[in-house]
């Protein structure tokens, strides 16, 4: 196994091509001296996955991937918060469900029609939205001046394309997303919306690589075509569940351990894993007796602007700094197709805690972002508040993709041993 040291914070591509081995990296972090070496009988015990954690992990892999399309307020999303709830009771906790208002997008139709052949799709969910009868007008490619720009972009699309769509004059996109091109099978890979709040820019209508010749052709031909972006909106309720496990010391500032539970298609390893060791870790501090009370947050409207930890952060605000840390399980660390874990952290400490711990689990980070650098993901609002943090995620060669799904994209093993580490991670920060 090879680890990366990573040296820029743009994800996903934020590691240099330097690779140290396992060993040349602990001891250069100083998370291990190099005399300091773990016995063979002690590595190979290690290596042992937990056999009644693992089937608890895998059952609850399978059932979260059975629910369906996770999407913020829809009804698989309000099923599977209560799940999760059931999930807590049975664990022996009582859960909180803190419900929020919500405006909910209502697709009705849309698609783009050139020539007679319809492509439908899914529009960004923070830009804007046509009436029934759509745009209509020439395509051309982003640079040009058509009616409608063409391009091919992730699901992890950049500031270079939200500068594009801040900018343009466009009167709407269509956007080829998925396919090897942009690092996933052929299909509908789609962005998030982090202006949900806030939307800006033209229609962008997200359609399958499968169409990506057509509109190619049609691009070069500079032919006339309409884009459909047809929704409503509607008020609706959508809740974050949450639990609390008192320590014997309640003067002590808290743990808090946040993971997401929506996202769009099932989304079983990009959500999946989090949930997973979230609950884990749950079980394992019921039975415990901390001194620190933990606090855990499963939120919804993740590929939304993070919409339900935003809540939960605006009616806590004193925690971010004031919290013992915060542990964040992240998307895609139990991924089976190019998982790739990345650890982040605000500190030496914390670094050297969570490497020692995931060291003993047999289950390092194959990359370290740069300690107190901005991260990715949720832990981005604690890194700016000046918190204290331990983050976890990954990358997905089914990110966003309606394959992600169950066993075949979940290394059930790897989420199995991070869930060990992250158990010992919060003993460790509950007893401090």
């Amino acid at each position: 196994m090879t680890l990366k040291y990573c040296t820029r914070h743009d994800w996903p591509d934020d590691c240099d091509s330097t690779k140290l081995t396992r060993k040349q990296f602990l001891y250069s972090i100083g998370t291990l001296a190099a005399s300091v070496m773990i016995p063979t009988e002690r590595i190979i015990a290690q290596q042992r996955v937990d056999q009644t954690m693992r089937s608890r992990v895998a059952s609850v892999l399978r059932e979260y991937d059975s629910q369906g399309d996770h999407r913020t307020g829809t009804a698989v999303d309000a099923a599977s918060g209560q799940w999760l709830s059931d999930q807590i009771f049975d664990i022996g906790l009582k859960t909180e469900l803190e419900w929020m208002g919500f405006s909910k997008i209502d697709v009705h139709s849309a698609y783009a029609e050139i020539d007679g052949r319809w492509a439908e799709g899914v529009p960004t969910f923070d830009g804007s939205f046509t009436n029934p009868d759509g745009v209509t007008g020439r395509l051309g490619s982003i640079e040009s001046n058509a009616d409608i720009g063409v391009v091919q972009v992730g699901p992890r699309a950049g500031q270079e394309f939200s500068r594009y769509r801040r900018e343009t004059a466009h009167r709407a996109a269509i956007a080829v997303t998925g396919g090897p091109a942009n690092g996933t099978p052929e299909g509908l890979a789609l962005m998030n919306a982090p202006s949900f709040k806030q939307p800006y820019g033209p229609v962008v209508l997200q359609v399958s690589s499968e169409h990506h010749e057509w509109l190619q052709n049609a691009t070069a031909a500079g032919s006339e075509a309409r884009v459909v972006a047809h929704v409503s909106r509607r008020p609706e309720e959508v809740f974050n569940v949450t639990a609390t496990i008192r320590g014997t010391q309640p003067t002590l500032p808290p743990l808090i351990v946040m993971t997401p539970r929506s996202g769009w298609w099932t989304c079983a390893s990009e959500r999946g894993g989090g949930i997973a060791v979230w609950l884990e870790m749950m079980r394992s501090l019921r039975m415990a007796t901390p001194a620190r009370t933990s606090v855990f947050v499963a939120s919804t409207g993740h590929e939304l602007g993070h919409y339900g930890l935003n809540e939960f952060i605006r009616t806590r605000a004193p925690l971010i700094a004031n919290a013992a840390a915060w542990i964040h399980l992240g998307a895609n660390f139990g991924a089976k197709l190019g998982g790739s874990p990345r650890l982040q952290v605000s500190d030496d400490k914390l670094q050297s805690m969570s490497l020692q711990a995931m060291e003993a689990a047999a289950e390092l980070p194959e990359r370290l972002h740069p300690v107190g650098e901005l991260p990715g993901g949720e832990v981005q609002h604690i890194h700016s508040g000046g918190g204290r943090y331990i983050s976890l995620l990954g990358s997905n060669d089914l990110f966003h993709h309606p394959h992600d799904r169950w066993p075949g994209a979940v290394d059930v093993d790897r989420v199995t041993r991070f869930a060990q580490a992250f158990v010992d991670i919060a003993t460790q920060l509950t007893r401090e």
